[in-house]
């Protein structure tokens, strides 16, 4: 049985990939979060081996229930060194992955902290500062993902 190796992890790279903001059509006195505002996340992630780097997007929309568009719509990516990334991301030969939950949802809190930051300074000032990203369980938003991926 061979020998585990530790992981470690470095933070390379935090990058805005795109923001936007639209004007609320309501009044912000009629918005209210698990009412009429909803949250809707999804998440994109890519190992390389021989670099050993990781990459970790996340994308988080503001959805008023019954109008097309978000009007907050924020996707960020975080890039990390991971040292003995093989440990836990493995590539199979079909081309699917098997990927440690525990780390991943280790990175998926960075990301969505992160993510929390960016969004606070981006709608600083405008009417949706008052709806800032919850503390929310990384493990719960993977395993929601995958039940709708499944």
């Amino acid at each position: 049985m061979r020998e585990k190796k530790d992981i470690e992890i470095d933070l390379k790279e935090i990058n805005e990939i795109s923001f936007n903001l639209t004007p609320l059509p309501i009044a912000v006195e009629e918005i209210e979060f698990g009412r009429n505002l909803t949250l809707q996340i999804g998440v994109n992630f890519h190992g390389d081996l021989e670099n050993e780097t990781f990459q970790f997007r996340t994308l988080i929309n503001w959805v008023l229930i019954n109008h097309e568009k978000p009007i907050v719509s924020l996707e960020t990516e975080l890039v990390f060194e991971i040292q003995n990334l093989a440990e836990v991301f493995k590539i199979e030969e079909d081309g699917n992955y098997q990927i440690d939950n525990n780390f991943l949802a280790t990175l998926a809190g960075v990301a969505l902290g992160t993510s929390r930051g960016i969004l606070a300074v981006n709608v600083k000032g405008s009417p949706m500062s008052k709806f800032p990203l919850p503390i929310l369980n990384p493990t719960e938003i993977l395993d929601n993902i995958r039940q709708q991926q499944a």
